[in-house]
């Protein structure tokens, strides 16, 4: 899991499938795109859209929005199901994302988005990197720079967030502040935020994380490296569940484990 030269991506800290080599379970042939897939697909709309304009937006910002929509969603534009309820989405997000970006500018020196980043942490056996790839960092125009993750799905919790359960944006904070972005140079980070992008009502909203950005950046980082040192230890057992009280959402392996049986035989959720 966390032999030398493993890389993990703060997004998927808590997969099984990323910590144990990358196999998965097989997606259903010719299934309709899930929600993972309309996630990236808004991605890579605002990508485009941010990597075209990252300084002056243009007087038709909304349908230009559109046309980088359209190019992203192109893969699954056919499906009925995208077409009827995905794209009206996108719509009302594409206008949401335009009036705040259009509020948000005069206060930023620069945009990057998309930005793959990396740590090397110390650890008992030896160098461990941490990589990630932030969908959006500003710099503001007094220096301090602002990270920021589009969430089309639920987004965490202030204390899940503070208490470790979700620590994507606190370790991309602790890239940010040692200057481990590409094309951006260090910096103190005033504020991480999730922007809650589910074209419902409201189409958009902007989520700052409560708390120091600086201080959940360290102990995110503290609580990484005391992590990665529990498994440098060959005593460390893998638990098919290691804390039934915080389950995985998503877990291929649930039936590999036989978890369920267990929790059948001890009356329990798991082992």
């Amino acid at each position: 899991m966390f032999a030398r030269g493993n890389r993990i991506s703060p997004r998927c800290i808590h997969h099984d499938d990323t910590l144990t080599g990358g196999s998965r379970q097989i997606d259903v042939i010719d299934a309709d795109p899930g929600a993972a897939e309309r996630g990236s697909f808004v991605h890579n709309a605002l990508e485009l859209f941010v990597g075209a304009y990252p300084d002056a937006l243009p007087a038709n910002a909304y349908e230009r929005l559109i046309e980088c929509g359209r190019e992203a969603f192109a893969p699954a534009l056919d499906r009925p199901a995208v077409w009827a309820f995905w794209w009206p989405r996108f719509e009302r997000i594409a206008r949401w994302f335009v009036e705040t970006e259009r509020a948000r500018r005069d206060g930023l020196a620069a945009i990057a988005s998309e930005v793959p980043g990396r740590l090397e942490i110390a650890a008992p056996a030896g160098a461990f990197t941490l990589v990630a790839r932030a969908d959006r960092i500003e710099r503001r125009t007094g220096g301090g720079l602002v990270i920021i993750d589009y969430k089309t799905g639920s987004v965490p919790l202030g204390k899940e967030i503070a208490h470790g359960f979700a620590p994507q944006l606190p370790l991309e904070a602790a890239i940010a502040a040692a200057g481990g972005f590409d094309g951006v140079a260090a910096a103190a980070v005033d504020e991480i935020a999730h922007w809650h992008l589910s074209g419902g009502e409201p189409a958009g909203e902007l989520k700052p994380v409560k708390g120091d950005a600086a201080e959940l950046a360290a102990r995110a980082h503290a609580g990484l490296a005391r992590l990665i040192a529990e498994f440098d230890d060959p005593a460390t057992p893998y638990h098919a569940m290691p804390d039934p009280e915080h389950p995985l959402a998503f877990n291929d392996y649930a039936h590999l484990a036989r978890i369920k049986e267990w929790a059948d035989l001890d009356g329990g959720d798991g082992p």
